[in-house]
């Protein structure tokens, strides 16, 4: 069994690591998906809107030009080399569009679709070229980018800002102090790039971003993996309890083995010494062998009532003949019961408060819980014992008391002692007689009853149990 349960608890341990690990993997995985999604997104989406924002600067320069043109010619515009002077030397600039009078403007879509075409050193001095005629307009940009951010489901806060050549910043979209640089990632917008701006775009922390878009999954992911550990656990538990039941009832088997043997062997070893050894015929020697013979035979009596009592969990039909019973007087009936029958020196105090204090109770079941209390008391003591039996009311409640100076309980064991079978380890199996079933039986009935019951101990002071009734 215990190799059995070793096994168990590894193959249980093996699949939580095994699940836990997977689950792990699965959402790193998944985040790292989603991030270079991210950053596809952010990197299309500045390089598209970049291009947009010139090709409408572009359709506009285009259609000044076209109107000048038209305005001194009277003929609509196809195609125009334009060269202009910026002060740094002349620039020429290409375009071609078409315009009829009282058509359609030119189209940016196509613009755009030329420009792309550019080689990188023809696009940085057009680029320049255009700037001085139609400064970039970082609010319309700014705009563009949000629009197709917004339309591929990402509105993340963002910046855009331009930089010269030996890094001074010129402007910025929006005032430095309302966005967080220090968490925010920076691309670089190559199709705005010219000779002497550079521009930036800054995201706010697009991690956080991802993170806070995974949150329903990973919620769900770690509760399910809560879940399945409590599951473990408690099924890791259940299968240690079965465990120590099964080598409870063991115990109790070898256990009760013994108590039995042992009052069935001294009966008949008297019985024997009486009727084959001549003890029968004399008067002294068979009434002590006869008394042996009683002693023992209650004995066995008592093992096999407490063992019939296993089942009275489960006997929901159990009928207790409740009577007004004087609580003094079953104290003093098990008190004379034990003096007489006890070969440790005991000694009993009684106390009951008010005199005359009565309940209502089976007389014989609660007869039983007083003895098996004092049993208990006089099983788990020193050489000599004191009892003290008490009775009290406090307020509209009865409270009856069985306490001893004996070993006392551990603090382990005090939540166990009323299960079924347990019993306190002493150091030697048969050192202490019983099989675990008396204070299971005073728990049952006492229950029965609609009373209560707790134990208090110390180790090495003595041990107190109490019944609240009412």
């Amino acid at each position: 069994m215990k190799f059995r349960f070793k096994s168990i608890a590894i193959v249980i341990f093996s699949l939580l690591i095994l699940v836990c690990s997977y689950q792990a993997y699965w959402l790193v995985n998944f985040y790292n998906q989603q991030y270079e999604k991210l950053e596809t997104v952010i990197n299309n989406t500045a390089e598209s809107s970049s291009f947009k924002e010139l090709a409408i600067r572009m359709s506009t320069i285009s259609a000044k030009d076209a109107e000048e043109e038209e305005a001194e010619n009277g003929i609509p515009a196809s195609v125009e080399t334009k060269t202009y002077n910026s002060g740094k030397g002349k620039t020429t600039i290409s375009m071609s569009f078409s315009k009829e009078r009282g058509g359609e403007k030119s189209s940016s879509d196509s613009i755009y679709a030329d420009l792309q075409e550019v080689t990188i050193q023809i696009k940085k001095g057009l680029l320049s070229a255009i700037g001085e005629i139609t400064p970039l307009d970082l609010v319309r940009l700014d705009s563009i980018m949000s629009a197709d951010l917004s339309a591929q489901g990402f509105d993340i806060p963002h910046v855009i800002q331009c930089r010269t050549s030996i890094g001074d910043t010129l402007v910025t979209q929006i005032p430095k102090g309302t966005f967080d640089f220090k968490n925010s990632k920076e691309y670089v917008l190559e199709g705005l790039k010219t000779q002497i701006h550079t521009y930036y775009l800054y995201m706010d922390n697009p991690k956080w971003y991802i993170f806070k878009g995974m949150w329903g999954l990973t919620s769900v992911s770690v509760l399910m993996v809560i879940l399945l550990i409590v599951t473990f656990i408690y099924l890791l538990k259940i299968i240690l309890r079965q465990k120590t039941i099964d080598e409870i009832k063991t115990d109790f088997v070898n256990n009760m083995t013994h108590e039995l043997k042992t009052p069935i062997s001294v009966t008949y070893a008297a019985v024997d010494s009486l009727q084959n050894f001549g003890f029968g015929d004399d008067p002294i020697k068979r009434k002590e062998y006869l008394d042996i013979s009683r002693e023992q035979l209650m004995y066995l009596n008592s093992l096999v009532e407490q063992i019939l009592t296993m089942s009275v969990e489960e006997r929901k039909n159990l009928k207790l003949n409740l009577e007004n019973i004087e609580v003094g007087s079953i104290f003093e009936s098990q008190k004379n019961k034990f003096l007489l029958n006890t070969v440790k020196p005991t000694s009993f105090v009684i106390d009951i408060q008010p005199e005359g204090l009565s309940i209502e109770a089976d007389r014989l079941h609660f007869g039983n819980v007083v003895s098996n209390l004092i049993e208990n008391a006089i099983k788990y003591s020193n050489d000599s014992v004191e009892i003290r039996l008490s009775a009290r009311k406090s307020g509209n409640k009865i409270v009856l008391s069985v306490c001893d100076n004996g070993i006392g309980i551990p603090d382990g064991s005090l939540d166990k002692i009323f299960d079924k079978f347990y019993r306190v380890h002493t150091g030697n199996v048969h050192d202490v007689k019983g099989y675990g079933l008396g204070l299971f039986y005073v728990k049952t009935i006492v229950v029965k009853h609609g009373w209560n019951i707790k134990a208090k101990s110390v180790e090495g002071k003595g041990t107190c149990f109490e019944i609240m009734i009412g």
